[in-house]
């Protein structure tokens, strides 16, 4: 009878271990619903979000900083108009019940014996990372071993554990504000397209019967561009939250274990422990994520050139439905350079030729001037410099002087820009350096004659070179193209007017 007994004793331990462990689980609920998901400490002042979610009144003010009109729940990431804060009385009560409650989770002695010698565990094992016996500690298995006191191992851990919370919420701290900057730059993104969207759509409107045809390509090609950039932010969120659930899952976890005392906080600790390398394994892309903020001035950058892009090829393209028929007046030509008979290309003959000699003519400076004289409107022609190593392209005024040496400034009535020793500049009072995204092989040049403006693109990617602005245009100008001298060779190609709409 005494063996039943014994059964029957045991089986009541075993009923109150469980009923300990169910009243240890919900209490440890109820504490996890009396945390604040942003600080991980129990709500203080809780406050209602519209979405219903509950926060510090601190931590979501924190939060909010500096945002004017749209304020995200940083839990589900639902976007509130107004900054719509109600107390949650109710929870507030609860918080307070949580903090005093305790439910004893201590199991009868027996559970902390040793399963094979059923001796106290007062020992434990570096090597294995377990709890052991005093007969365990001479075993074959764990005599070799280094072994510790249980209290000594108890204190080691717990203070190894708190470490490992700081670095955790540290992270997290880290995740979650990097999290919001990233939705800050997706909203400016948006909010840079969208500005891109208006202007565009403004300068249709105005310009409705040239860009009536280029509206929709142009259009698609920015959302296109938006498309990729906002996809890749909302990957990159997607990464952030998992990686964010993961590390709250086991800051709970060892949280859970920090609150435990003796051989309790040493249980399944190799689990622990794997867990919390596998996460910094795992997790090591996060660096690549916070990496990303260094690079926030390169982007900030990159933005800016995007939208120096955009308005640039937009005004090439409007630019170009003025596109006029130039040709080059052979009665200006200095006597070496040689013209083809339709008028549009020029290159050094490298000696003079037998030419009449006319009053037009320059005869000093390598150079030919267009038939055309602008002196009003809008006008715009395109040149092929192709693989030359100097040339000079602009407008001059046409009572200039062609005789002896010329200097090329606005003050002396020509606005031009030149290449010269592998040099781009625009011949200004001081002339201007000019950096091309790439070499040009066609200059374009548009002319408003009435707002006193010279432009200079790029054709090769629609980049704007240089703006001649704010100039005081005399009565009549003449374009001007000079190859430059031939260079032994170096330099032999030809300057060719392109055909345009003009020619049409």
């Amino acid at each position: 009878m005494a063996p039943k007994r014994k059964r029957a004793a045991r089986a009541v331990c075993d009923g109150t271990s469980i009923r300990n462990m169910a009243a240890a689980a919900h209490l440890q609920s109820l504490k996890e619903e009396a945390i604040c998901s942003i600080c991980l400490e129990y709500f203080t002042e809780p406050m209602v979000v519209e979405c219903g979610h509950t926060f510090c009144l601190s931590c979501i003010t924190q939060c909010w900083e500096g945002l004017q009109a749209a304020f995200p729940c940083p839990q589900c990431r639902a976007v509130a108009e107004t900054k719509t804060l109600r107390p949650n009385w109710q929870l507030g009560n609860v918080v307070e019940i949580a903090k005093h409650l305790q439910v004893s989770t201590a199991t009868p002695q027996k559970e902390n014996l040793c399963r094979e010698h059923e001796e106290q565990l007062k020992l434990f094992c570096e090597d294995d990372q377990e709890p052991i016996c005093l007969v365990c500690s001479v075993s074959r298995d764990h005599k070799p071993h280094m072994v510790l006191p249980i209290q000594e191992a108890v204190q080691e851990y717990k203070e190894k554990f708190q470490s490992y919370l700081d670095t955790l919420k540290k992270k997290l701290e880290d995740m979650f504000e990097l999290h919001l900057k990233e939705e800050m730059k997706m909203k400016q993104l948006e909010a840079m397209f969208k500005s891109q969207r208006e202007r565009i759509a403004n300068e249709f409107e105005k310009l409705k019967e040239f860009l009536e045809k280029e509206q929709s390509c142009y259009l698609k090609d920015l959302e296109q561009e938006e498309k990729n950039n906002l996809q890749s932010i909302k990957e990159t969120l997607t990464k952030l939250e998992e990686q964010q659930s993961v590390l709250r899952s086991l800051i709970t976890d060892i949280e859970s274990k920090c609150q435990q005392q003796g051989v309790e906080l040493l249980k399944d600790v190799k689990n622990t422990l794997r867990r919390y390398e596998n996460m910094k394994a795992q997790h090591a892309s996060y660096d690549t994520f916070k990496g990303k903020e260094e690079e926030t001035e390169e982007e900030e950058e990159d933005d800016a050139d995007l939208q120096i892009q955009i308005i640039d090829s937009l005004e090439w393209r409007w630019a170009r439905s003025f596109a006029a028929a130039v040709t080059l007046d052979p009665d200006t030509a200095h006597w070496s350079l040689v013209l083809s008979e339709d008028g549009r290309s020029v290159r050094d003959g490298d000696e003079e030729q037998d030419l009449p000699d006319t009053p037009q003519r320059y005869t000093y400076y390598i150079a030919v001037l267009g038939r055309e004289s602008l002196s009003s409107g809008r006008h715009y022609w395109e040149v092929e410099v192709g693989d030359k190593t100097a040339w000079e392209l602009g407008v001059c005024d046409e009572a200039a002087s062609r005789n002896g040496g010329i200097t090329l400034t606005p003050e002396d009535g020509f606005w031009t820009v030149w290449l010269r020793d592998g040099k781009y500049k625009a011949l200004t009072s001081s002339p201007t350096l000019l950096a091309p995204r790439v070499p040009p092989r066609a200059v374009g040049l548009f002319l408003d004659y009435e707002a006193g403006r010279l432009s200079v693109y790029n054709v090769d990617d629609r980049s704007l070179l240089f703006t001649f602005s704010g100039a005081s245009f005399p009565p009549t100008l003449r374009p001007l193209l000079s190859p430059g001298l031939n260079e032994g060779g170096k330099n032999m190609g030809a300057l060719r007017i392109l055909p345009g709409t003009g020619w049409e």
